[in-house]
């Protein structure tokens, strides 16, 4: 999606030779803003975040303009969003929760991503299961006894369990271990035992039976093997296959 948009609304940057593709950068904000952007953009896949994009870029033109400078070819509000990396981080995170459509966990993940607050660690119910299955925070259920929503406590309860945990690079730790725990990537670069391989260490277990008895049994037990359920599962007597198994059980007591 992002590929698209930047094709769609910013020029080529550069282009490789013997390759059809070009890169394109992305377009700054006064390209989003007209009204027929979300129609667009919905038309390139970006389902219900097509009006959020459209109406985001519209508030940082309308407070921030978007004349660029001689000098530096970004827009003005391009630069007051860069410009958050230097503040700190509750105060950027301030700013983007400001925004169409960006709530707590939105916001957290730009500010790991893009503005460099490499503690933050975004949030949400797998990454809670993370922190209860394997960092000692408390499991926390409804009153039906399903999972609880993500509460603005609960959140915090996370977020600093981990920060503490993982100290200075909480959050790119915490992308480490959010990939690891994914199913996809349970196996990434393991090898794979094949089918066959399966079937004949199947086949390798039924062929294993339990080394044979002693021919006589002691004197001094009470009970004889007088059916097939008395003979010990798994064992291979070796007598003349013209007896039955209880002949050839009896057969062997009286040898």
């Amino acid at each position: 999606m992002v590929t698209a948009l930047c094709e769609h609304y910013s020029p080529p940057l550069l282009s490789f030779p013997g390759e059809d593709a070009s890169y394109h950068p992305f377009p700054p904000p006064s390209a989003l803003t007209e009204p027929n952007v979300s129609t667009t953009l919905r038309s390139l896949g970006f389902g219900y975040r097509a009006d959020f994009i459209q109406r985001t870029a519209k508030m940082l033109v309308d407070m921030h303009g978007k004349a660029s400078f001689p000098h530096d070819k970004r827009e003005v509000s391009e630069k007051w969003l860069m410009s958050l990396r230097d503040g700190t981080t509750n105060d950027a995170r301030e700013e983007l929760l400001k925004f169409v459509g960006v709530g707590r966990k939105v916001a957290d993940c730009v500010l790991l991503m893009s503005l460099d607050k490499k503690e933050v660690v975004p949030v949400d119910t797998h990454v809670h299961q993370i922190a209860v299955k394997y960092y000692g925070l408390k499991g926390s259920h409804g009153s039906n006894g399903k999972k609880a929503n993500m509460t603005p406590k609960l959140y915090d309860d996370v977020n600093t369990r981990l920060t503490n945990v993982w100290g200075e690079y909480a959050g790119w730790a915490h992308s480490v271990l959010f990939t690891a725990d994914l199913k996809s990537f349970a196996s990434h670069g393991l090898p794979t035992t094949t089918s066959s391989a399966s079937a004949s260490s199947a086949q390798l277990q039924h062929t294993i039976v339990l080394p044979t008895p002693p021919m006589t049994p002691s004197l001094s037990s009470k009970r004889g093997l007088d059916k097939i359920s008395d003979v010990p599962a798994g064992l291979i007597l070796d007598t003349d296959n013209d007896y039955t198994l209880v002949e050839r059980v009896k057969r062997r007591r009286r040898v």
